[in-house]
């Protein structure tokens, strides 16, 4: 990035051991663009060269909360500015000009907002992807959110290729040209990972072997959706394919172990062939909206619980280009119903399918997905990702679902409480009613005479 701000004009010193030329600075602005552990370090290490207005940008993929007791620590010790810089693109983009997300107080935007706006990049239309996401951590929240959204993507896109490969049987060339017209056009328009797959499956894509041993910080987001209580299916099953991919030997000794079928070549005809590509497509649409959905929900939620006030259509905005996730298609249908259901800077809703139009969109896609899952299951493909985004849509829009009989079962064994049909209960809540279905068999009464009294305190939430 230090190139990248050195073309436009910003000047740049990685380090300068002179202490009279740091004195000579008017104004410092320091930029991290590393994930490094020993960050709280070299930010010790770097106070006593600040001054109070100075602003500090962490570039790195960092926890949210990190970031908030940082800010809170600099402009307690020294009045100095911290911003958390969500980065994203990859390193090509960080060259040439990257979608940001900065999360800090206003006052700490305002001074690089113009130096953010020049170096970001720029969509169709010449707007900078960048926007003060809210205050504290939320920057860095957003762009984790990104790495999870990417995950998704990455997964259904993956496994369509290998629909297209394996069961379909077409050529590394016939897939390129297949991505590119689906990029061109449509519901998967301008796509930057699709763009990407057409260019490298065209070259050498098929040499590189089905192990994935890097973690990257798309686990951050199912993390983080676990302890926010917010279902992303599409994202975590992705990314549990690439852990289970990374043991290859394990693989293959498994695959002896269960001696199950492998993928098979599926025999269509050319017009089958051609039927089943329109499913395809929109089945991988369809994965790609639950994948940008369950993201949102993320992001929305961790706005009401922190009152950060980030606006969605925002974040849309700053997708458009330079990023890893841009999906142009997908951002015009979103951006309208952002933009108008925002309520006094928070998100309206946390699930974008309360939105009809959306809702509408996404069941668009319900039976491609349910046609092309059906032939993966004949053939033996692996499409975990695919395969989460329908039962995703299945149950999130389920009247029924079979919890009940979980809830019963969980509350015999620990009396963890249950609704009963027909009362309406529309936020997560424990439930208002216990049935002791078997009674104990010995109580407590037996070891102790009955003028003894014991006091027991019980955490249910042990149980």
């Amino acid at each position: 990035m230090a190139f990248l701000f050195s073309e436009h004009g910003s000047a740049v010193s990685g380090f300068d051991a002179k202490q009279s030329v740091r004195d000579d600075l008017k104004s410092k602005l320091e930029a991290y663009d590393r994930h490094l552990p020993t960050i709280d370090k070299v930010l010790r290490q770097l106070l006593p060269h600040l001054d109070p207005g100075d602003v500090v940008l962490d570039g790195a993929n960092e926890w949210c909360e990190n970031t908030q007791r940082r800010q809170e620590w600099l402009m307690k010790e020294k009045q100095v500015h911290f911003i958390g810089l969500g980065v994203s693109g990859g390193y090509q983009a960080a060259r040439k000009g990257p979608s940001m997300s900065p999360g800090g107080t206003k006052e700490a935007y305002a001074i690089v907002e113009p130096l953010l706006k020049k170096w970001a990049a720029k969509d169709g239309n010449g707007n900078p992807c960048v926007a003060l996401m809210g205050p504290g951590g939320a920057g860095h929240h957003v762009k984790m959110v990104h790495n999870g959204i990417e995950q998704g993507l990455l997964g259904v896109i993956a496994e369509a290729h290998g629909l297209l490969r394996t069961q379909l049987g077409y050529s590394s060339k016939e897939i390129a040209d297949i991505f590119e017209r689906w990029n061109a056009r449509g519901e998967l328009r301008d796509n930057y990972l699709l763009g990407i797959a057409r260019r490298y499956q065209g070259s050498q894509g098929h040499f590189v072997q089905d192990v994935d041993e890097t973690e990257g910080t798309g686990y951050w987001t199912f993390r983080e959706a676990g302890m926010s209580h917010v279902a992303v299916p599409t994202i975590a099953a992705s990314h549990q394919m690439r852990i289970v991919s990374a043991n290859k030997n394990e693989r293959k000794q498994v695959a002896e172990d269960l001696q199950l079928p492998q993928p098979s070549a599926t025999r269509l005809s050319v017009a089958e062939k051609e039927e089943f590509l329109k499913q395809l497509r929109l089945a991988l649409y369809g994965g790609m909206l639950a994948s940008f959905i369950q993201g949102y929900g993320i992001i929305a939620r961790a706005s009401l619980n922190n009152t950060w006030h980030v606006s969605l259509a925002n974040c849309n905005k700053i997708w458009r280009a330079g990023c890893i996730i841009q999906s142009n298609a997908i951002v015009d249908l979103l951006q309208p119903h952002l933009e108008k259901e925002a309520v006094e800077g928070q998100p309206a809703y946390e699930n974008l399918l309360l939105i009809p139009d959306i809702a509408k969109e996404v069941a668009r896609t319900y039976r491609p997905l349910k046609r092309v899952l059906a032939l993966a299951l004949d053939a033996d493909a692996a499409v975990p990702s695919l395969s989460a985004s329908l039962e995703w849509m299945k149950t999130v829009g389920g009247e029924s679902l079979p919890t009940s009989f979980m809830e019963a079962e969980m509350d015999y064994f620990g009396a963890h409480n249950y609704d009963v049909k027909g009362e309406h209960r529309w936020e997560p809540a424990k439930g208002k009613h216990h049935t002791e279905f078997k009674p104990a068999e010995q109580g407590l009464s037996q070891y102790f005479p009955k003028n003894d009294c014991l006091h027991v305190h019980i955490n249910m939430e042990w149980i």
